[in-house]
């Protein structure tokens, strides 16, 4: 037997109006999040934007150490680090290093004593 009222019809609409909130609310959510975005874009840095990272690098090895050397010819500040990729011990990082512009900087890391020695350099850009 079923009873008929107003209450079982009232958690029915109440279930459509909570179900159309969620819609509202998801849909409201996802744009204000597309909004945010893109004003984060439009108020990113001009002149970052118009000088990429434009260091001139080059590698080599030299014994058990791993060098990396940087020309900057942009007109701001840019920097890198070393990476030794190590044999069988972790793998090493130097420091990070500032090219100014118009300057070249160099900068050396070894690997570990448990290491089978370098076997390759990488430069890392930015910290």
């Amino acid at each position: 037997m079923r009873i008929t009222g107003t209450r079982p019809h009232r958690a029915e609409q109440k279930g459509r109006d909570m179900k159309s909130l969620w819609k509202r609310a998801l849909t409201t959510g996802t744009a204000g999040i597309a909004l945010v975005g893109g004003v984060g874009l439009a108020t990113a840095s001009p002149a970052a934007a118009a000088e990429p990272n434009v260091l001139q690098c080059s590698t080599w090895i030299e014994g058990n150490v791993a060098y990396g050397q940087c020309y900057n010819p942009g007109t701001q500040l840019h920097a890198f680090s070393v990476r030794a990729i190590c044999g069988w011990a972790p793998d090493a990082y130097s420091n990070w290093v500032y090219a100014t512009p118009g300057n070249t900087h160099s900068i050396g890391v070894g690997c570990g004593p448990l290491s089978t020695g370098v076997g390759g350099v990488a430069i890392e850009y930015g910290g």
